[in-house]
């Protein structure tokens, strides 16, 4: 029996695994049409440098739903992060010892991610759950550190700002380059490392993997901490970027990075949670965004299409995962 694949069946399987590319491009044209001056240089480069924040906490969350769990609070990771370093490099004389405060922030979001794991794996309490009373925490203790308010740029070094404002060859922002460098390591490490593909097999089943001898709760342990610590690098680079940080800076982050996530579902690997996905994702999410400004249209234009967005995500990766349910039974 012939199991050869039709032209029009591999053109139909390519279109499925790479739609969400050809779409951000179509969209991308669509806009420039529209608006000629959104294909000007400084534009896409701001653009390419507001994706950064939402790719990091996006990859953070993805890295977390690799294992089967969710994390509510990525949004107040980065927000208690980016108040927590500019509140310490407010104080007099911290401004030269920004390479010790950026660890010591790093070392900040990763407490976080393990008191998140640490409620769910050794409570017992269910990861959103954890996530969710945590989240209300980190607003707390955002506050705290602000007195409701903002922290301003008054003291902070010029190496700080550069992270978010600072250029290479003139042309490249920083952020772009570290946000580049940060996904081929976290690609690597969820594709090409034993560590990564455990993620995937303790997400698609657990009961198995402690059966074969694998901690599941150690997998976990990771993903939370790495997740925490790609919201605190970004609560890092947009204080730098905005110059101030407040509590509530994050605030939209969790539904823009759940929208990127589920998205991300659908390209290459669909039905299954991916960097490459989430970063294309992120990218056409802000096309979208700044598309959008600059055409003029309403705040509330945005929130339409992200969420239009998500639930046609959501309902795509259900769909792939009813059809892959059918074909093993």
């Amino acid at each position: 029996m012939s199991t050869q694949v039709s032209p029009r069946g591999r053109a139909g399987g390519f279109l499925t695994k790479y739609w969400l590319f050809f779409f951000t491009i179509l969209v991308f044209i669509v806009f420039s049409i529209l608006q000629p001056r959104f294909l000007s240089v400084n534009n896409i480069m701001s653009m390419l440098s507001s994706t950064c924040i939402l790719a990091l906490t996006g990859m953070g969350e993805t890295l977390i739903f690799c294992v089967g769990e969710t994390d509510f609070a990525v949004g107040m990771e980065l927000s208690l992060s980016a108040v927590f370093i500019a509140r310490v490099l407010d104080n007099p004389g911290m401004s030269r010892m920004y390479f010790p405060v950026f660890i010591l922030t790093l070392i900040v979001g990763a407490a976080f991610g393990a008191v998140n794991v640490f409620l769910h794996a050794k409570i017992k309490i269910p990861s959103f759950v954890a996530t969710l009373g945590t989240s209300l925490i980190a607003t707390g203790i955002g506050k705290y550190l602000t007195d409701g308010g903002s922290i301003s740029s008054r003291r902070w070094p010029a190496v700080y700002t550069l992270i978010g404002q600072g250029y290479i060859a003139g042309v490249i922002p920083i952020s772009v380059a570290v946000t580049l460098a940060i996904t081929i390591a976290m690609w690597v490490y969820s594709e090409k490392t034993k560590n990564g593909k455990l993620f995937y097999a303790v997400g698609s089943s657990p009961v198995t993997c402690k059966y074969v001898g694998i901690n599941v709760a150690a997998q976990k342990v990771k993903a939370f901490i790495l997740c925490a610590l790609l919201c605190a690098i970004a609560g890092i680079m947009q204080t730098s970027m905005l110059r101030s940080a407040t509590p509530y800076m994050g605030s939209d982050t969790l539904n823009s990075s759940l929208t990127v996530l589920m998205l991300g579902a659908t390209f290459i690997k669909p039905g299954v949670f991916n960097i490459p996905g989430t970063i294309v994702a992120s990218v056409l999410l802000r096309i979208i965004s700044f598309g959008l400004t600059m055409l003029g249209a309403p705040s509330f234009a945005f929130d339409l299409a992200q969420g239009g967005l998500l639930l046609f995500a959501i309902s795509l990766v259900t769909l792939i995962h009813r059809k892959q349910s059918k074909s093993i039974g």
